[in-house]
């Protein structure tokens, strides 16, 4: 069996399920209005640009779904915020689902959400998760938690806490397995 890789020497089905997740993301944010206008309204911290805020808070919002424990290292130590804000960066409405689900995460903790306390975060992304999925910030969730855990899974350092040796899935990613 061919085992391909795109020019980022990545395996062709990471490189494919990226495209489609970033494509999905996009469909999703359809019929969102622009939400630049309201993303500049909320307090950003000093110096900081709509982007660099953005990032910010999104990588709080993958570090409090996906935590630092004993065993495993937190989402943004594996730069998968990064790496998700990196393949949308060029998909126009996947920026607008981001800044949605960004500026509602933080108005839920007093306009920054990476500055709050934890239990304000895990509170915020509770009360984001029952929302419903026709809402933006409910679109968000379920859309970026489902994305942050194939990236983070896709990883071999988050295994560890896993007793895995292997990708998650049965079999792993065919084209990714060395013989």
């Amino acid at each position: 069996m061919s085992r391909t890789r795109d020019e980022a020497g990545l395996p062709a089905s990471l490189a494919r399920r990226r495209a489609s997740q970033a494509l999905a993301l996009g469909v999703a944010a359809l019929g969102l209005p622009d939400l630049a206008a309201r993303a500049a309204a909320v307090a950003a911290p000093a110096g900081a640009s709509l982007q660099e805020r953005l990032a910010r808070t999104f990588t709080a919002f993958c570090d409090t779904i996906v935590p630092a424990d004993e065993w495993t290292p937190a989402a943004s130590a594996l730069q998968i915020p990064g790496a998700i804000l990196d393949s949308t960066a060029a998909d126009e409405l996947a920026g607008r689902l981001l800044a949605a689900g960004c500026v509602w995460l933080d108005a839920a903790c007093q306009g920054d959400f990476a500055a709050a306390d934890e239990t304000s975060q895990i509170a915020a992304c509770q009360r984001m998760q029952g929302l419903p999925w026709d809402s933006p910030a409910g679109r968000f969730f379920q859309l970026l938690r489902d994305t942050l855990m194939a990236e983070y899974y896709a990883r071999p350092e988050s295994w560890r806490g896993l007793a895995l040796d292997r990708p998650p899935q049965p079999l792993g990613f065919f084209d990714a397995v060395d013989p």
